[in-house]
């Protein structure tokens, strides 16, 4: 080849990456000059939108934003971020109708405060549609935090060490008339240590979440009252129970959550909790707390909420109350140990029974059974519980009798069955027990000498083990009407005293 047409394609090549070269870099100004401009115009000013340095790539269609601040009066949000990026931005789309499309959208250190307020939820704002249609195909958060403040209530919500993936995002004039605005694929969030003030009395918190569309769960998560229980009474006008629950797993299975029309819908195939550790104490020096108690075929019926959970496993659980009744006394606990439980087909707004079936140890030493159920659709709020105690020794229940009823009790429940029918105002069941040597003591006030002449009193109707059936049960019934200002498990409480009252001083035989 002639050395003057190697000279010239050299220059045509030269001239082709130049003018490559100079597009680019003109693209490029024009293209952060298009950024700047939409930043500055088409934001919203309500937002209020501040960063520190722009960098943006033409020719990967990346926008990075440094040091980005944003608050919103109108819908009371504080947001910042270490930076904020956009990749992979589709320019035909864009060119040909304006619609905008992204590959990624990725936060970085984002950190989000909300101002809850009470608004007026009786008007509502129509939903606008957007002209245009705007796909995120991968939205991110890395090291994210949220914090929820409310002013009226001083209630607070705080959850760090956010890492979360969204797919598939789009919004558009189809999806903005619908519940949830925008429609979404899979994701997943992953959570360090949460908090949340859910009452005036109590909190929440786990110390780490993980959700994903099939399943989810809690790690150490905690619920407590938020004083100790001498300065909890000081603060309360009516007694109000002490709580203490930490569980060691929550994991959920199948779950799904949205609205069906207005109404919030959460559904969930299998709630497992782990080692559940409950102690709850009364001080029952407080006036009693005298408002109505719903039983919960009531309270989860008029839940505004469509919930169903098929099904919910406990597994190696401890429940403890205590009842502080005098003021030099320190109560004793009641404890059911070694807990395995099931709960199915708990609903809002469903059919059927929910059932709860109950494996325990009465103070760690008489396996106890409860078989309970109800369905919330019934208005009469109708129940039945059925259960059983076996292999009981009747000393380990001693230092809570002492505390609570001045009085001591010897032998062995052999077995005891019950079964328990009810609903809103009144209940009837029968009893039957065998049992060896059965014999009470009555304290007096002080709680360490015996009150002899009840105690004989006592003991003269008690009947060991006389008129019992071929089997060697002793029977009897009850029918009881129900405080409607104590909870379910005082209803089922007083049932089983009349029925252990009937059954150790009646007749024994069962009635015909």
């Amino acid at each position: 080849m002639p050395q003057q047409n190697v000279s010239r394609y050299i220059k045509i090549t030269v001239g082709i990456i130049l003018v490559l070269i100079l597009t680019t870099v003109v693209a490029q100004i024009m293209f952060t000059n298009k950024v700047e401009t939409a930043l500055q115009k088409k934001v919203p000013a309500s937002l209020n939108l501040t960063y520190g340095n722009l960098s943006t790539n033409v020719l990967m269609g990346k926008i990075s934003l440094s040091d980005v601040g944003a608050n919103n009066t109108e819908q009371n949000i504080d947001f910042k971020a270490k930076s904020m990026t956009i990749s992979g931005l589709n320019y035909i789309p864009l060119l040909q109708n304006g619609d905008i499309t992204i590959s990624e959208l990725h936060l970085e250190a984002p950190e989000v405060v909300y101002h809850q307020t009470e608004k007026d939820t009786t008007s509502k704002k129509d939903k606008k549609s957007p002209s245009k249609t705007y796909i995120v195909k991968s939205f991110n958060i890395q090291g994210g935090r949220f914090k929820m403040l409310n002013t009226t209530s001083s209630s607070t919500a705080i959850v760090e060490g956010i890492d979360f993936t969204l797919s598939d995002i789009k919004f558009d004039q189809e999806t903005a008339q619908q519940s949830i605005r925008f429609a979404y694929g899979n994701y997943e969030l992953n959570t360090d240590k949460g908090h949340f003030n859910m009452s005036p009395l109590e909190f929440i918190e786990f110390e780490h979440m993980q959700l994903t569309p099939d399943v989810g769960g809690f790690q150490h998560f905690v619920l407590r009252t938020k004083y100790s229980k001498a300065e909890l009474s000081q603060r309360l006008a009516v007694e109000h129970d002490h709580y203490d629950l930490t569980i060691d797993n929550i994991i959920l299975n199948n779950w799904d959550f949205g609205f069906e029309g207005e109404l919030p819908y959460f559904h969930l195939g299998a709630l497992e909790l782990r080692t559940p550790i409950f102690h709850v104490y009364r001080d029952k020096l407080l006036p009693d707390d005298t408002t109505h108690k719903k039983l919960y075929n009531q309270a989860l019926r008029e839940l505004d909420m469509a919930l169903q959970v098929d099904s919910i496993q406990i597994s190696e659980g401890l429940i403890t109350y205590r009842e502080r009744l005098k003021v030099d006394v320190d109560p004793e606990n009641l404890s059911f140990s070694d807990i395995e439980a099931s709960i199915n087909n708990l609903h809002t707004k469903g059919k059927g029974e929910v059932t709860v079936d109950i494996d325990a140890k009465l103070m760690d030493n008489g396996p106890f059974t409860l078989d309970w159920s109800f369905d919330p659709q019934n208005k009469a709020n109708t129940f039945l519980a059925k259960g059983s105690l076996s292999n009981f020794q009747s000393e380990s229940i001693n230092p809570f009798l002492k505390t609570n009823l001045n009085a001591e009790v010897k032998g062995t429940i052999q077995q005891m069955y019950f079964t328990i029918n009810g609903n809103e105002l009144e209940s009837q069941g029968d009893i039957k027990m065998k049992y060896d040597n059965f014999e009470f003591t009555v304290l007096k006030k002080d709680g360490l000498s015996v009150n002899k002449i009840l105690t004989a009193v006592v003991n003269l109707f008690t009947k060991n083990g006389e008129k019992t059936d071929e089997d060697g049960f002793r029977h009897g019934d009850f029918k009881v009407g129900r405080n409607q200002d104590k909870s379910f498990f005082n209803y089922l409480w007083i049932n089983l005293k009349e029925g252990l009252v009937d059954t150790m001083t009646g007749r024994g035989k069962k009635r015909d």
